[in-house]
C-alpha cells in the first residue's frame, strides 16, 4: 500500500541527519552529500536533491552559525532549495537552521489558517504552511487538529511504521 500525500510524483532521498547523539556536524554532512557536495562519506547521490527539507532546529533560538552558513550557501549555490522548520518556541526569533540566510523559514498555521500558538515568528520567516494544534478539535470529527503523517515507533527495540496525528512546524516545513 502506498501513501498518496501533497506532493504525488516527488521521489524521496531520504537522509538520517539525527540520530541519538546526532549534531550540527552530522546535519551538515546530510546537507552536503544530499547536495552532491564534498562529503565525508566521499560518495555523492547519481542525482543531487532539488529540495532539502530540514524539520528540525536547536533548542531556544539559535542564531545561524558560521559554518551553517557556509554549507547552506554553498547548496544553494549548487541550485537547490533548502526549507526549514521556524520552531516551536512561539518566538519572534526562527531557529538554527532557518535563521540561516537563503534558507526559506517556514511556521505554522492551524485549521483557519492563523498562527498556531507554539510557531515562531517574524521578519526572517518566509512563509506559513499547515503545522496542526492537538489541543484543539475546531473541525469536530473527535481528534485534535493535528497533522496525518507517516510515523515509526522503535520503543520495542525494532521500529514499527505507521501513521498518527503530530503537530509543529516540522509538520509544516513538508507541505512548502
Amino acid at each position: 500500500a502506498g501513501v498518496a500525500g501533497v506532493a504525488w510524483g516527488t521521489r524521496i532521498m531520504p537522509i538520517r541527519a539525527l540520530g541519538q547523539f546526532g549534531t550540527t556536524y552530522d546535519i551538515l554532512q546530510g546537507v552536503r552529500y544530499a547536495a552532491g557536495l564534498p562529503n565525508d562519506s566521499n560518495t555523492v547521490p547519481v542525482q543531487r536533491a532539488d529540495i532539502i527539507n530540514l524539520s528540525l532546529g536547536c533548542e531556544g533560538s539559535c542564531p545561524c552559525g558560521s559554518q551553517s552558513q557556509q554549507v547552506y550557501t554553498m547548496a544553494r549555490n549548487a541550485g537547490v532549495v533548502i526549507v526549514a522548520s521556524a520552531g516551536n518556541d512561539s518566538s519572534p526569533l526562527p531557529d538554527d537552521p532557518a535563521w540561516c540566510d537563503g534558507v526559506v523559514s517556514v511556521s505554522a498555521v492551524d485549521l483557519e489558517r492563523k498562527l498556531s500558538w507554539y510557531s515562531n515568528f517574524g521578519r526572517k520567516t518566509d512563509v506559513a504552511a499547515p503545522g496542526g494544534d492537538m489541543s484543539v478539535d475546531k473541525d469536530g470529527d473527535g481528534l485534535g487538529d493535528g497533522v496525518f503523517s507517516t510515523a515509526g515507533d522503535d520503543s520495542s527495540g525494532s521500529i514499527r511504521f505507521g501513521y498518527r496525528f503530530s503537530q509543529g512546524t516540522s509538520m509544516a516545513a513538508p507541505h512548502v
